[in-house]
């Protein structure tokens, strides 16, 4: 297995120079049939309605030409359909992807889930960081393939147990085989040393062990273990809510206060009645808003009560349902030469500050 997982990641790596024009092999990543929890009933559509909420050029695409917004720093909402993906690209060339949106349903058309894709198109052959805010499987489900086909170095992860779903302990264990790969488990408080030029730091994690089972509402107990992030790059902040509901939100009120101010807000839980309280967002002061959705969700989001507060706020709102894949750039107020942006950061992963 190991040895093919490096002839993928070389063959992508060659696609991507212009060297090769083969297809990389598929992954058998088809496990996701073991999937017990109900979070798969919103990832992928059967056949026949997926080709209504395809994003042009994002699915089934054979290019691995390396795409990038330039220098600074860059951030993907990738469109997952129900589902949350990231990729974001640092200034000193590493990659972050912070979910991976789910695995395909038995009864789709696709074998791959459709980070895939997008990985491939973008010719992402490494992962430097890899976090899956909470184990619910709109958020997880592409994991699995990315462990089998790309290079994942640095692992984060909550210490929560979804009891209703193997497939969160299927990636676990491929994090802990990968070679090469660190397990984290980041605690509230924490600084994460991605990039020297970038602060990254935690607002909100489970790094403690928990079950879904022993809390009567297992999904918000889930939701609300979220791993939160606030980037901030020179002068641009971005807080990266995964899927932390009200609750979440009045402790970093309660905490944080003005410190939660940022341009970019990653909505919580996909826009649902139960984020993005008026209160939070009255601090956080969003210019502009992302929601990862999919257009035939069973879920009701974003809902109609998010939207009204986000733009109550005056916030700039984006959808991956009506717009597709979303990107948000952090330019530097001085372009570095290459060399800068090429530095690899040194020393511990993350620190307590």
């Amino acid at each position: 297995m190991a040895d093919l997982k490096a002839l993928r990641i070389l063959a992508a790596a060659l696609l991507s120079s212009g060297a090769l024009a083969v297809s990389c092999p598929s992954s058998a990543a088809d496990s996701v049939e073991a999937l017990k929890s109900r979070e798969l009933d919103a990832s992928y559509r059967p056949a026949a309605a997926a080709p209504a909420i395809l994003d042009a050029g994002e699915v089934d695409t054979p290019e691995f030409q390396k795409t990038s917004l330039g220098p600074g720093l860059n951030i993907y909402f990738v469109s997952v359909f129900q589902g949350d993906a990231e990729l974001i690209e640092l200034p000193n060339g590493k990659n972050v992807l912070i979910d991976a949106g789910p695995a395909p349903a038995p009864d789709s058309q696709y074998k791959t889930p459709i980070v895939s894709s997008f990985l491939k198109k973008h010719g992402v052959t490494k992962i430097d960081h890899m976090v899956m805010t909470h184990p619910h499987a709109d958020h997880y489900g592409g994991m699995q393939w990315i462990f089998e086909n790309l290079q994942v170095d640095n692992f984060y992860d909550t210490r929560v147990d979804n009891s209703d779903a193997v497939v969160d302990n299927f990636v676990r264990e491929a994090a802990k085989k990968e070679p090469g790969c660190v397990v984290h488990y980041p605690a509230e408080g924490d600084t994460l040393n991605w990039d020297p030029s970038v602060k990254i730091k935690v607002l909100n994690a489970c790094p403690n062990r928990g079950r879904s089972a022993d809390h009567k509402d297992k999904g918000a107990f889930l939701n609300n273990c979220s791993i939160i992030l606030k980037i901030s790059y020179q002068s641009s902040t971005a807080l990266l809510m995964g899927d932390a509901q009200d609750e979440v939100e009045a402790r970093l009120v309660a905490s944080y206060g003005k410190g939660l101010k940022a341009d970019v807000l990653k909505v919580g839980h996909h826009g649902s009645a139960y984020s993005s309280t008026e209160a939070f967002l009255k601090k956080v002061k969003p210019k502009k808003a992302y929601i990862e959705v999919g257009k035939y969700n069973d879920y009701g989001h974003p809902t109609q009560a998010a939207l009204g507060r986000l733009e109550a706020i005056g916030a700039e709102i984006h959808r991956t349902d009506k717009e597709g894949t979303l990107t948000y750039v952090m330019k530097p107020t001085k372009e570095a030469p290459l060399g800068g942006i090429q530095k690899l950061t040194l020393g511990p992963i993350f620190s307590a500050n």
